[in-house]
């Protein structure tokens, strides 16, 4: 959700269009066909593509090729991902919007920007309305940066990732759930460690974490397939919402997703449910513990063996097209 400023109109006559091919099976390259490409083109807007060939290539292309006026993003959110983290390698002058056209299995970043389907995406693009965003420095045990457009959560959220890519080429989208649950069964749901986040007062807190589930920062209020699982965040206020579950049992860690899902956002009233709202914050796993226990989700990609890590929210630092 964006708090209620006033955007910025912009012209935009080139634009890199990149395009995921394996994003939503072939919605990516239909919605290159039969969307984006004709409204370009309707508005006189030159489009030069990119088919993504390999993990980091979105990253890599938008970090080195000479800037035109504008990126254009269809896919996920992992495709956003890619190129928000390129667009910020960049020193800030040298810097173009970017936009996401959601064609992806998970697209909660284009959502809460108001981009809820391709047609209103690239209406947005040939508008040039833009808007500046919120992203979260992320830094990790071995001192790399990263960037993260939305989510940065340790615990259940990496884990399943780690055993979601083993069941991808089987069951498809279906393969988020199931992992989640094989690791529930295998009782392997609860982490452990320190989380110390500092408030926007300047109020340092440090806290120690006993089997939980879930610490999952989120600048903006949906995650995964728009689900409301930090009910109230915004993404321009210079602010992270932490969302703990203290409860690692396979029924708090059912209940708090299901309670997400379809009674938008009622999780956070569950007494194993908290709500941090900070500036940074840093994850330290405990000694000792799981492999997995190390691993970082950042915008629904695996980061592995990241923590311990900080992280930082960098106000509106990221400009980009908005309905």
């Amino acid at each position: 959700m964006l708090a209620a400023l006033t955007a910025v109109a912009l012209s935009f006559n080139r634009v890199h269009v990149v395009v995921n091919p394996a994003s939503g099976g072939n919605v990516g390259l239909e919605t290159l066909e039969s969307v984006v490409l004709p409204a370009l083109a309707a508005q006189n807007i030159d489009a030069t593509v990119l088919r993504t060939e390999y993990a980091g290539h979105a990253r890599e292309y938008a970090a080195s090729v000479d800037l035109l006026d504008a990126f254009v993003a269809i896919g996920g959110d992992g495709t956003a991902h890619e190129i928000a983290n390129g667009m910020l390698s960049r020193p800030e002058d040298a810097r173009v919007p970017i936009g996401i056209v959601p064609a992806g299995s998970g697209n909660s970043w284009a959502c809460d920007l108001g981009l809820d389907d391709a047609a209103t995406a690239i209406q947005a693009v040939c508008a040039g309305a833009t808007r500046r965003v919120d992203v979260m420095r992320v830094v990790d045990a071995s001192d790399r940066t990263s960037y993260a457009c939305n989510i940065c959560a340790w615990g259940l959220p990496a884990a399943v990732l780690t055993e979601a890519n083993a069941l991808r080429e089987t069951f498809g989208t279906a393969q988020y759930d199931l992992a989640g649950l094989s690791i529930i069964a295998q009782g392997k749901s609860a982490f452990s460690g320190a989380l110390e986040y500092t408030d926007a007062d300047g109020a340092t807190t440090t806290r120690q974490l006993d089997d939980v589930s879930f610490v999952q920062a989120q600048i903006n209020e949906r995650m995964g397939k728009r689900v409301p699982f930090a009910p109230g965040a915004l993404m321009d206020d210079g602010l992270v919402d932490i969302v703990l579950v203290t409860d690692a049992s396979g029924p708090a860690i059912v209940a708090s997703q299901a309670l997400a899902q379809y009674m938008d956002g009622a999780h956070v009233q569950l007494p194993f449910v908290e709500v941090v709202r900070c500036q940074s914050f840093r994850v330290t796993p405990a000694a000792g513990g799981r492999a997995e226990a190390r691993d970082v989700n950042l915008d629904g990609e695996l980061v592995a063996s990241a923590a311990p890590f900080s992280a930082e929210c960098l106000r509106r630092e990221l400009e980009v097209i908005a309905s």
